[in-house]
């Protein structure tokens, strides 16, 4: 397809079909759940996660050969000025490891650095969720909206540790304050589909210290598409960053108790 014809409804389709290809060959594959390529103490590089890149880019490039590609497992070269796929082939790769179905594939293309559409697909749930820049957030066709929920203390709260959590005290203690003023807190080890869970009113809020470019970029255009307010906090390495989204009535709660941790603040 050339570079003109790169509307939001063909790039997300686009995304829509690259998702849905990684999730059918995911699935196929559970019974290698355990091949893994690498492993350190808190993580596990899975040969599915390669796998799953692989057909993404397939579709991508089929689609938009021009497009570069930013990848968790690797990047694609491309000269198509300002367009950037931004993908995360298998998000929750130790609950995938572990048999557990919480994990998905995220899909978002930038144009010029704006998140143009976006999707996320949770296979074993069925659930695709997606949004345009222009258009409402979906979950299966239909439209989602942040949850009313008007304060921290009635507020369920999704987080994530990053791989080297245990090397920085302020994340502990952020995470035990938080811990502390919301009805609840959960790890559920996905971020972009925990965003999710946020943008559809399921979960009220999300933060985490430390989250890539390619956890975040789909899972932010559709929050925000459903009502969120989102923004990173502290930008921790060119891909890196701390990251908070919430329905909008918790945000100044969430943010004047984090602002209580400055180094957390920071990032430094």
């Amino acid at each position: 397809m050339s570079d003109a014809a790169a509307t939001s409804d063909a790039l997300l389709a686009c995304a829509v079909e690259a998702a849905r290809r990684a999730g059918a060959h995911a699935c196929s594959n559970l019974h290698r759940r355990a091949e893994h390529v690498a492993r350190t103490a808190h993580d596990v590089k899975l040969a599915l996660d390669h796998e799953c890149q692989r057909e993404i880019e397939r579709t991508i490039k089929r689609h938009f050969p021009d497009h570069a590609i930013l990848g968790e497992e690797g990047n694609s070269d491309g000269d198509a000025a300002g367009w950037l796929w931004v993908v995360d082939p298998l998000d929750g790769t130790v609950n995938f490891s572990h048999g557990i179905p919480y994990w998905c594939h995220s899909i978002a293309v930038q144009h010029n650095g704006e998140t143009r559409a976006a999707a996320v697909y949770a296979p074993i749930f069925d659930e695709l969720f997606t949004a345009t820049a222009e258009g409402p957030a979906l979950c299966n066709g239909e439209t989602i909206r942040v949850s009313e929920t008007p304060s921290l203390r009635e507020a369920l709260l999704l987080t994530g540790l990053e791989k080297n959590f245990d090397q920085y005290s302020d994340s502990l203690d952020v995470a035990r304050a938080v811990a502390s003023s919301a009805q609840k807190m959960r790890l559920l080890g996905a971020a972009a589909l925990d965003l999710c869970q946020v943008a559809c009113g399921r979960a009220d809020g999300f933060y985490e210290s430390g989250l890539n470019v390619w956890d975040v970029a789909a899972a932010d255009l559709i929050c925000r598409r459903a009502g969120a307010t989102t923004r990173t906090i502290a930008q921790l390495a060119p891909h890196k960053r701390r990251y908070i989204a919430t329905n909008g009535r918790i945000d100044a709660e969430l943010l004047a108790l984090l602002g209580r941790y400055p180094s957390w603040m920071s990032g430094s």
